[in-house]
């Protein structure tokens, strides 16, 4: 196919700053990625979409984005008990309750079907930085490549906007200078979340000179110092870092040390000031879509026409839902351990089937009709995914983008399709 195979392919995606055209899952042992079972990810195409369709997401978008200031605002002041219900691990809640900070951006992947004309939120994702550059940058480059226009203009000023009040903040609450601080970027040791993260860190050397880029294994948790980049012994006021915060519970160091502790300590002392990390995490679960549904509409008095018509009914009881429903695992990612169930048989399931996530606690949501898209005469199952970054406390869109599967799920082994106007 030429979206793959095209001469020009590996060139295209290069010049844009996506190294990551192809991916290939890495080696739980060695953490090195497992070359040959790559895969293509990037498609040397751009689909054109009509500017209404573009600006009806990021509308919704917006609406959607005062829901979930809302619900943040609600889960911050549950009790304990709601909280290990709703799937929160009981190692979470106190970095929830002492972290001063409010989330940074997040990811909504939306089923937006037009032809139905059903337009629903199927997960917001706060702690990833997946599918990031492509959305906001990505996006531009192949546009104007193949003749047309971006989709995205105010992507990079919002971006800014901010990181500048993220950065502001997170120096408030430590109590010092936002030109005193040292500001560090890190991520999973991988191309894609590091060249992210790269992406990221750029937008903020316009905003605050001390700047650092490293992987995570140069992270270090040091007791009663809080957290320091390794090589030179940095101490770290401010870190974005994109790791799961479920995965980081159980994290050791060499010497097979639990880490948590040390750093459950560092955030509550206010020796560091971590972005989208546990003020991102309280939006994570996906429980957080069933506690709207039982909320209802009208709890959300001016919004409730947004809850009404952009969030799907969604509850941690299968019957709630009917005999026909979607299954996902509370904090499931990539979605490793999704099932969908039509009329009481299972229809399809995800080919990812790992212990960690279907060992969890479920949600149940109602059966979306996902879009579908033709590329070289081949249909794609459709998701699209919207990006929203806190400027102001206010949830601002900034970046929308496609990525397409051949099958129903879509799960690490999708497609990106950039698009353009």
């Amino acid at each position: 196919m030429e979206v793959f195979e095209h001469p020009a392919r590996n060139s295209f995606f290069r010049k844009m700053g996506l190294k990551w055209w192809n991916i290939c899952p890495v080696d739980e042992e060695t953490g090195l990625p497992i070359t040959r079972e790559e895969q293509p990810y990037g498609m040397y195409y751009c689909q054109k979409i009509s500017p209404t369709q573009i600006q009806e997401i990021k509308a919704a978008s917006a609406d959607a984005g005062r829901v979930i200031r809302k619900v943040w605002d609600v889960v911050k002041g549950l009790s304990d008990d709601i909280l290990l219900d709703m799937g929160f691990p009981v190692e979470s809640l106190k970095v929830i309750r002492t972290d001063g900070l409010t989330p940074f951006t997040m990811r909504l992947d939306w089923s937006w079907n037009q032809a139905s004309q059903e337009h629903k939120i199927i997960e917001i994702n706060c702690q990833t930085p997946s599918f990031l550059f492509e959305c906001l940058a990505g996006n531009k480059y192949a546009a104007q490549y193949f003749g047309m226009s971006d989709p995205n203009p105010e992507a990079i000023k919002v971006v800014k906007a901010s990181l500048r009040y993220q950065l502001s903040q997170a120096a408030k609450w430590l109590g010092k200078k936002l030109s005193d601080c040292t500001v560090a970027f890190t991520a999973l040791n991988n191309v894609e979340d590091m060249g992210t993260m790269y992406w990221l860190s750029q937008q903020a050397r316009d905003i605050v000179s001390n700047v650092l880029l490293f992987p995570l294994e140069f992270l270090s948790v040091v007791k009663g110092r809080g957290l320091h980049y390794i090589q030179g012994d940095r101490q770290i006021d401010i870190l974005f870092m994109w790791y799961p915060l479920e995965w980081a519970i159980y994290d050791r160091d060499e010497q097979g040390n639990m880490l948590w502790g040390a750093l459950e300590t560092a955030i509550a002392k206010k020796q560091v000031a971590i972005v989208n990390f546990a003020s991102g995490f309280v939006l994570q679960p996906k429980t957080i879509l069933s506690l709207i549904t039982d909320l209802g509409a009208d709890f959300f008095g001016e919004d409730a026409w947004t809850v009404l018509r952009y969030f799907p009914e969604t509850s941690t009881i299968a019957s709630d839902i009917g005999n026909s429903y979607f299954a996902k695992p509370v904090l499931g990612r990539q979605g490793e351990g999704g099932y969908a169930v039509y009329k009481d048989d299972v229809l399809l399931e995800s080919s990812g089937k790992a212990d960690w996530y279907v060992k969890q606690q479920y949600i149940y949501q109602e059966l979306l009709d996902l879009p579908t898209i033709n590329v070289e005469e081949t249909e794609y199952t459709a998701l699209w995914g919207s990006w929203l970054f806190n400027v102001n406390e206010e949830l601002i869109p900034a970046g929308v983008g496609m990525r397409v599967s051949v099958g129903p799920i879509t799960d690490d082994c999708s497609y990106y399709l950039p698009i353009g106007e």
